[in-house]
């Protein structure tokens, strides 16, 4: 200890969790404060890289064009570019610059858990880590599905039947498989996919561009009769946009930089990685669908209109033949691979992280010795998803949407909070203005997610109706059964005391 009380104080953040899982860059303080330099018990887990945490966020968030589709049909060209252009400023950037403020004040496995846990406690700290398990196991299970979807073009009979879930139980295991292998693989395999998916939309959308001479289709909204002949969209009555289609599919395809906070653990030098890593994935993600689809709608063959979640297929298709439909087939599987394996990375270390802090079992703490995955996280989450894929999985969806808002909400009050509460912790990285601005930049996120909960409680199925509840409840009767205190939360000293 007495060598770490040399360690300057200047760049020092909090630590919630042992500090032996805090990694390779962390020295302890007399105070209990832990600054990220080097490691004191020699275990190298701050491994991952700046480009490595964008490529992972990139995924968690968009994973490419795919899916983005409705966002013109649903509200025309014009109201699509207009969405498209504002909602990542007024969602993207401020969930994204909390996420770096926060991930970079409690650099820890776990992420927006452990800042609950500072702003409201072990109580709802549990429910924040149990509801965003639940959505993001649950949501991983629609890749293999998607993949087997996209193959089927080719081999129809593979989506139907028995075969169907053999075929799906084989995407999920071949896509689990770098997490299998070690953090520093999934890392730089999200690198490698991310190029995967991106080049084939590059070609499409120079393609379309070039091809395309329906440049006033850009202006377009959707009207009450919007009709499509063979050449041409059709627009009479009065403008009627698609609201609730329209605000679910961009949250969709936008929603997730917070889900990079899980694995902070394992993140190289947090306080400058962060900060990159979130700023590259706003601007990739705003290209990534304002490009695509620009040049889809100049070129329009599939009408817009006409538009589904899997269109871009067919627009490839029509635009360049089999040449083009067979990069964005390949780009597509490259996309169900890269946000299954990157959203089980960020659940299983969630769990991981609420595993080392208290709040699950502590098995799930428990890492492989040559390649520190947790694995048994890691296969919870895969035999999760072998289970429900053989389930249509749509009114489940709808369910994780109201969990995921639920969750965003209670992140953005811990933001809020700890900015009154701990007004003096170091933070590497903060929003930029004091509180009020946190709290300006906030209100629009706050408005979408009770937004989406409204609109999912009123057009939603039984399943949403009854499972949410059922999820809230179990989520509450497992924290007051297991009498969570802050004593679930370890403390610092006392666990150097206890390792020195």
């Amino acid at each position: 200890m007495g060598a770490a009380s040399e360690v300057p104080h200047e760049k020092t953040t909090p630590s919630v969790v042992h500090v032996a899982l805090g990694t390779p860059d962390v020295k302890t303080i007399d105070d209990g404060r832990v600054s990220h330099r080097a490691s004191t018990f020699g275990v190298d887990r701050r491994v991952m890289t700046t480009f490595a945490v964008a490529a992972l966020c990139y995924f968690n968030v968009s994973g490419g064009p795919i899916g983005s589709e409705p966002v013109f049909a649903s509200g025309g060209p014009a109201m699509g570019l207009i969405a498209l252009s504002v909602f990542p400023f007024m969602w993207c950037l401020p969930i994204s610059l909390i996420t770096a403020e926060l991930s970079t004040t409690f650099p820890e496995n776990g992420g927006f858990t452990v800042w609950v846990f500072h702003a409201f406690g072990p109580f709802w700290a549990f429910q924040e880590g149990f509801w965003f398990w639940l959505a993001g196991a649950v949501d991983n299970a629609l890749y293999p599905a998607l993949a087997v979807t996209c193959i089927s073009k080719y081999a129809p009979s593979l989506a139907t039947g028995t075969a169907s879930w053999f075929v799906k139980a084989a995407f999920a295991s071949v896509f689990a498989l770098p997490n299998a292998l070690g953090v520093q693989l999934v890392g730089r395999g999200m690198i490698f996919l991310s190029v995967l998916v991106i080049l084939p939309f590059v070609v499409l959308t120079i393609w379309g561009f070039a091809v395309g001479d329906n440049w006033s289709m850009l202006g377009d909204f959707r009207h009450t009769d919007t009709a499509s002949s063979t050449d041409s969209v059709v627009l009479t009555g009065a403008i009627e946009i698609d609201w609730t289609t329209l605000a679910t599919t961009v949250f969709w395809n936008c929603n997730g930089f917070q889900n990079v906070s899980t694995f902070a653990g394992e993140v190289s030098n947090p306080g400058k990685t962060y900060p990159r890593a979130l700023l590259m994935t706003v601007i990739a993600v705003l290209l990534t669908y304002l490009l695509p689809l620009s040049a889809a709608a100049v070129y329009n063959d599939p009408l817009w209109p006409t538009w589904t979640e899997i269109s871009f297929s067919d627009i490839a298709h029509s635009l360049g033949g089999d040449f083009l439909l067979t990069l964005v087939t390949m780009s597509t599987l490259a996309s169900n691979w890269g946000q299954y394996s990157s959203e089980m990375f960020c659940v299983s270390f969630q769990l991981t992280g609420m595993a080392e802090s208290g709040l699950a079992p502590a098995v799930f703490a428990t890492r492989a010795a040559k390649t520190d995955v947790p694995y048994l996280s890691v296969a919870l989450s895969y035999v999760i998803v072998l289970v429900l894929t053989g389930f249509d999985l749509q009114e489940i969806m709808a369910m994780t949407n109201v969990i995921s808002s639920l969750s965003q909400v209670l992140i953005i009050a811990a933001a809020i909070k700890l900015r009154v509460s701990k007004p003096d912790v170091h933070r590497p990285y903060r929003v930029p203005g004091g509180l009020a601005t946190l709290v300006a930049i906030s209100v629009v996120p706050v408005i979408v997610s009770g937004y989406l909960i409204y609109s999912t409680f009123s057009d939603g199925g039984a399943a949403t109706i009854y499972l949410v509840p059922i999820v809230l409840v179990v989520g509450v009767v497992y924290a007051f059964a297991m009498k969570l205190t802050p004593k679930h939360f370890i403390d610092p000293k006392a666990a150097l005391r206890d390792e020195c």
